[in-house]
C-alpha cells in the first residue's frame, strides 16, 4: 500500500478540524437538570478513526519484505534500475497533484 503526501495531509486535516470543534464547544450551562453526556461522530470522524485503527494495526516492518531484499543483496541477485526509480518518483508527484 502507498500512502502519498497528500493522503497524510488530508487526514491530518480532518483531525485538526476535529479539534477545533471540541475546543469550540460550549461550557455546559449550571442549569438543576442532569444530563448525560453524549458524543455524536460524523461520519467522517469515523472513518478517520477507523482508517486510524487499521493503521496501528499494520506492523511497522514488513518482515518477508525485508527478508526476501537482504537474501537477494546477500546472493547478487538485487539490480536497481535507476530510470524505473525516477518513473514511479515523478509518476507519484503527477499523481498527488492532479488530486
Amino acid at each position: 500500500m502507498i500512502i502519498s503526501n497528500t493522503q497524510v495531509q488530508n487526514i491530518l486535516k480532518v483531525y485538526g478540524e476535529q479539534t477545533k470543534v471540541g475546543k469550540n464547544a460550549k461550557p455546559p450551562s449550571a442549569g438543576p437538570v442532569q444530563r448525560t453526556d453524549e458524543v455524536v461522530l460524523s461520519a467522517q470522524a469515523q472513518e478517520f478513526s477507523q482508517i486510524l485503527q487499521a493503521l496501528k494495526n499494520m506492523p511497522e516492518v514488513r518482515e518477508d519484505k525485508v527478508k526476501e531484499l537482504a537474501d537477494r543483496i546477500a546472493t547478487g541477485n538485487y539490480h536497481v534500475d535507476a530510470k524505473e526509480i525516477a518513473d514511479k518518483m515523478l509518476g507519484r508527484i503527477v499523481a498527488d497533484r492532479l488530486r
